[in-house]
């Protein structure tokens, strides 16, 4: 089965009206994109580009592997992460090639314990967590994170049987509403740096008034984490947010600011639709 037969990806037009967002649009009695009393703000000194096309700034992308590091910031590129699994994961590519393009990243994502006490390479096990899948990995090695990684893109939906393990990796099941990603890379971009905490202050107060914020000490099902990641590209558009709903959705965002946030979670991460303003790429699995 070939990539474009498995799931809908987004389609680039030459004019905003002719563009395909893949999913619905917010309707007009929807909730406004920016909300009038929300009070947080970027420092007025970040340069964001306002002029670019947004929809298509992004190439079409099937899965995110996120490694587990429990950092903010990284080192300037995926492989001079050393402490990372991104080092061997950053070069890696499927070994079935109809998964299409999948993307890897840092993330803040925490690793499991002892991580950080472990200096020795090869004994410093982490954890992978696939989107949208919501596949993770825990005691993932260098020696076993492409052997790893090759087996979790067979997991082609959340409903199919998973194998105990991998490689010795255990594999299990994150029963999340959805998982949102600002990419808070400051090594590569100040802007990205500025925004992302500030966005994801905004979000999880929008996600607790809904009983939906998880993170590192609640685990339940039906919620909504908030990490922060590597870069992306496309810093010039922050802040860069991209939604990954368990019904097989990956939602690309930029431009995102904090009067934002309370119209994403209540429309996009609740209602699946989204406003064409901010978006800059999207696909849903055909599950």
């Amino acid at each position: 089965m070939g990539i474009f037969s498995s799931f809908k990806t987004l389609k680039i037009s030459s004019s905003e009206s002719d563009a395909n967002y893949v999913l619905p649009t917010v309707p007009d009695d929807g909730c406004d994109l920016v909300c009038d009393t929300c009070t947080s703000k970027f420092p007025s000194s970040l340069k964001i580009d306002k002029e670019d096309r947004l929809w298509g700034s992004v190439k079409p992308w099937r899965y995110h592997i996120l490694v587990a590091t429990g950092k903010t910031d990284w080192a300037h590129g995926l492989v001079d992460e050393k402490s990372s699994l991104s080092v061997e994961l950053g070069a890696w590519s499927p070994e079935d090639t109809s998964v299409g393009r999948v993307i890897v990243s840092n993330s803040s994502l925490a690793p499991a314990p002892g991580y950080f006490e472990t200096t020795e390479r090869e004994s410093k096990k982490t954890t992978l967590l696939v989107l949208p899948t919501m596949i993770e990995a825990k005691g993932v090695s260098s020696s076993t994170a492409e052997s790893v990684a090759n087996g979790l893109m067979t997991i082609k939906k959340p409903t199919d049987t998973l194998p105990e393990s991998f490689a010795g990796a255990t594999v299990s099941h994150k029963g999340h509403l959805a998982v949102v990603l600002i990419c808070s890379h400051r090594t590569r971009d100040k802007r990205c740096g500025v925004t992302a905490p500030i966005l994801k202050k905004e979000l999880e107060m929008n996600l607790r008034e809904h009983g939906l914020l998880r993170d590192a000490t609640d685990d339940r099902p039906g919620g909504v984490p908030v990490y922060f990641v590597s870069h992306v590209g496309g810093h010039k558009y922050a802040g860069n947010v991209i939604i990954y709903k368990n019904t097989g959705e990956g939602i690309w965002m930029g431009r995102v600011e904090p009067k934002h946030c309370k119209a994403i979670v209540e429309e996009t991460i609740l209602q699946g639709r989204v406003y064409p303003e901010i978006m800059r790429g999207a696909f849903k699995s055909d599950w």
